[in-house]
């Protein structure tokens, strides 16, 4: 059956993915829901929301209002709120209430402008989606509405695309990221989503480069490359020390047929890793999202239902596994090495387990 889920729980969904993004930008947040969504969000995808401040709001749409397109209602609790705080922007993200509905993003955007004199974001997300797809049109819609186009001073700065609490290792990562490039390059560097600001992606025209950390930032990288000649690569920075320690760690479990399951720009970079050191080795990279062809080799698959898991395993005789410790439990039967690689959209708020034994432990299960 399509869709049917044994052992896995469900991904981080386009929503969570959006605001993300968002996040730390100063604005208002509507999540456009009844309020079990925007729960969601802030209770299980979104690991800033317990030490970071941030206004995100539930749109409380009730039955009538989601049927009857209750527009003016939603402008009336948005303007009601805004009485009481100032906002950089509005933004609104989508639920699978208003995609049902067909709401009309683009007319809230207008008289949401119109009434509040400050800019609207409709980041058209569906709740279907997995997290990457709704971060890709929030940066979208980002830089869209303010990226300086402008702006025509070439700064020494390097910009950072891809980067949010759901695709790298934690929320500091970002200033790990920043530090590492700076110091590499000499070079401000702008990450993006995880302690920039505004006036940060107004200038965004005027970077040196760009560095993007995981495929959701391909698309906004590719036309800031095509429309104002911006060059971008794509990679992880992390610590010698921190990539020497991870080495060291998962060296001596090595087989020789390796599957990473990751997000796949990082998932590329520790294949990178593993091939300098142990040339011999087959490694394949695999994601649940998004794989760019680009990033891709031959051998590399995108998973999309659970059994493609054991399957993939099974048809390239994989003998090592590195991924999410959930993901163990879709490998029934299966004799191989698995090798601990959270990544928060599989199993949210078990990644900042300190043990593999805690992180059962909260999962309120044994391990298979």
């Amino acid at each position: 059956m399509r869709g049917l889920r044994k052992y896995i729980s469900p991904f981080t969904p386009d929503q969570s993915g959006a605001e993300s993004v968002l996040f730390g930008y100063g604005g208002m947040l509507i999540i456009m829901d009844a309020g079990g969504c925007v729960g969601n969000v802030c209770g299980y995808d979104e690991p800033r929301w317990g030490s970071h401040k941030s206004a995100i709001f539930s749109a409380g749409l009730r039955d009538l209002d989601a049927i009857l397109g209750r527009d003016e209602l939603l402008i009336r609790k948005i303007k009601m709120a805004l009485s009481d705080m100032e906002a950089s922007f509005i933004g609104l993200i989508g639920t699978p209430v208003p995609a049902t509905i067909a709401t009309d993003y683009r007319a809230l955007k207008r008289l949401l402008e119109k009434d509040t004199g400050i800019p609207v974001l409709p980041v058209e997300t569906n709740g279907i989606e997995l997290y990457d797809a709704g971060q890709e049109k929030a940066y979208k819609w980002l830089f869209r509405e303010f990226m300086d186009e402008e702006y025509n001073e070439k700064d020494n700065r390097i910009g950072v695309l891809g980067a949010t609490p759901l695709d790298v290792t934690d929320i500091t990562a970002g200033e790990e990221i920043r530090h590492i490039l700076e110091e590499k390059y000499g070079a401000e560097t702008v990450v993006y989503g995880m302690g920039d600001s505004l006036d940060d992606v107004r200038k965004a025209k005027g970077v040196q480069r760009n560095l993007v950390v995981s495929p959701s930032g391909l698309k906004t990288a590719r036309m800031l490359q095509r429309d104002y000649g911006i060059p971008f690569e794509t990679g992880y920075p992390v610590k010698e020390s921190h990539r020497e320690g991870f080495l060291t760690r998962i060296s001596p479990n090595l087989g020789k047929r390796i599957l990473i399951i990751h997000q796949q720009v990082f998932a590329n970079e520790i294949r990178n890793w593993v091939e300098v050191e142990n040339p011999e080795v087959a490694v394949t990279v695999a994601s649940w999202f998004r794989m760019d062809g680009e990033l891709r080799r031959d051998r590399d698959v995108h998973l999309e239902e659970e059994r493609d898991l054991l399957e993939t395993v099974r048809s390239q005789q994989i003998d090592t596994v590195m991924g999410d410790p959930l993901l163990r439990r879709a490998l029934p039967g299966w004799q191989g090495t698995f090798l601990d690689l959270p990544h928060f959209p599989v199993s949210g708020e078990l990644h900042s387990s300190d043990s593999t034994e805690e992180y059962w432990r909260k999962a309120g299960a044994l391990r298979c």
